[in-house]
């Protein structure tokens, strides 16, 4: 039986400078910003720029779209099958991951539905992505830009930019590998067989992910490799909360699927992992929740992980995969996080079902925190005020901010990425 393997070349980034020539010497990554602007240009942006953001500075990026681990595939050099890359060594083969850095896109476009990155200060122990290096993309489109073209070139050039980065580093030794090859599990190990749901945003109006370049919209649940995630073949494309929404560095590092992997063979069998839209339409969410089911079904699964993506109506689809699976003999286990309100009395979801017995939360995104004013801000500042969790009184003039941790990026995130924990008290 064949076995999809891949190996990840990783390199270490342990400094980013901008210099006369792009290159990674003693785990420092060199970036000919003028090179850089001119590999990406596209006429729909009047100004294009790159900043650096380094862990501990006095700095906020403002609003993100988008952050990405700069990966490139050994064999074609390409990455992001059906849109940077073709289709046939995705998931299989070599890619060099250049580790302790990201690209970091901005753009004002939905508003309230951008999110912050603090790289110092008590919104950083919230925020993965402050632990980064961050190469940050700032881009201003040409006037009259319509928001969909604004979204899918802002995001694309995102990772067009990461691209040039990673080829940095096939001129590089790799500092470790990491293998991933998904092997046959002996039946008489009796091992439980545990699959994934992959939920996906597919909403329209922005909302939507891209799955090897195809609009999710588009797609009905398939059945994936963990693997094809390492290399691209999802990517984000969505709108939701900062706090809740999967960015394409997620993706590529989805830490679910790397904890199921760990395991297989030997605690369980990663039986696998199917790629599901979400909806806003019901008939789509119940279409959906069938088909997901039947997939892990004929997987084997004795038991289904589902994550959600986003917040709000995603509920309704958690819930009745939830329902289908436990019907049909499917343990479930649902991973969400609450939002009960500033003052904690309003409901923390919008859907229940007596059936989702095994609930995780990712956290509380109606708490409220206060933030320092930084010194350095990357992006637009004055969108602030605008975003998805900023209370009308989120600026009282004495140097501070308060902000709920929804502004936060990846504050709440399903998969599990978030810095949260419980303390006793």
């Amino acid at each position: 039986m064949q076995n999809m393997n891949l190996t990840l070349e990783i390199v270490e980034i342990k400094d980013v400078q901008f210099g006369d020539r792009t290159y990674i010497q003693n785990g420092v990554l060199t970036i000919n910003r003028k090179e850089l602007i001119k590999e990406i240009g596209d006429p729909l942006f009047e100004s294009i720029d790159f900043e650096i953001a380094k862990p501990g500075e006095s700095t906020r990026i403002i609003p993100v779209k988008d952050v990405i681990e700069p990966r490139i595939k050994v064999e074609s050099e390409g990455m992001f099958p059906g849109i940077l890359d073709g289709f046939n060594q995705c998931g299989e083969g070599n890619t060099k991951v250049l580790k302790g850095c990201c690209l970091t896109t901005t753009g004002k476009i939905m508003g309230f539905q951008e999110g912050i990155i603090d790289m110092s200060g008590p919104g950083a122990k919230y925020c993965h992505y402050s632990n980064l290096i961050n190469i940050v993309l700032i881009a201003d489109p040409v006037e009259g830009l319509d928001p969909s073209k604004h979204e899918k070139a802002i995001r694309h050039m995102g990772l067009k930019a990461s691209l040039y980065l990673a080829k940095a580093g096939l001129a590089v030794e790799p500092d470790y590998m990491e293998s991933y090859v998904k092997k046959f599990v002996d039946p008489a190990k009796k091992l439980p067989k545990v699959a994934y749901a992959n939920l996906v945003m597919a909403q329209g109006l922005l909302h939507d992910n891209e799955i090897y370049g195809c609009c999710s919209k588009d797609i009905m649940p398939m059945l994936m490799h963990p693997n094809e995630l390492w290399d691209g073949a999802v990517i984000s494309g969505n709108c939701v909360s900062a706090s809740d929404k999967n960015t394409t560095y997620d993706f590529q590092n989805n830490p679910m699927a790397k904890e199921l992997y760990k395991r297989h063979d030997k605690e369980l069998d990663f039986c696998g992992m199917i790629t599901s839209p979400i909806s806003t339409l019901m008939d789509e969410k119940e279409r959906n929740a069938a088909l997901t089911v039947n997939l892990a079904i004929q997987c084997g699964a004795d038991a289904l992980i589902i994550p959600q993506e986003g917040g709000g109506n995603p509920e309704a689809d958690l819930m009745l995969i939830c329902e289908h699976a436990e019907k049909r003999g499917i343990k479930t286990v649902i991973v969400l996080h609450d939002h009960p309100g500033v003052d904690g009395t309003a409901e923390p979801m919008i859907n229940t079902s007596p059936y989702a017995t095994a609930v995780v939360t990712a956290g509380n995104d109606s708490v409220q925190i206060v933030l320092p004013e930084m010194e350095r801000n990357i992006g637009h500042r004055e969108q602030l005020s605008l975003l998805s969790g900023s209370p009308s009184d989120c600026e009282p003039g004495n140097g501070t901010i308060k902000v709920g941790i929804a502004v936060i990026m990846g504050a709440t995130n399903n998969m599990g990425v978030n810095c949260n924990s419980t303390e006793a008290i």
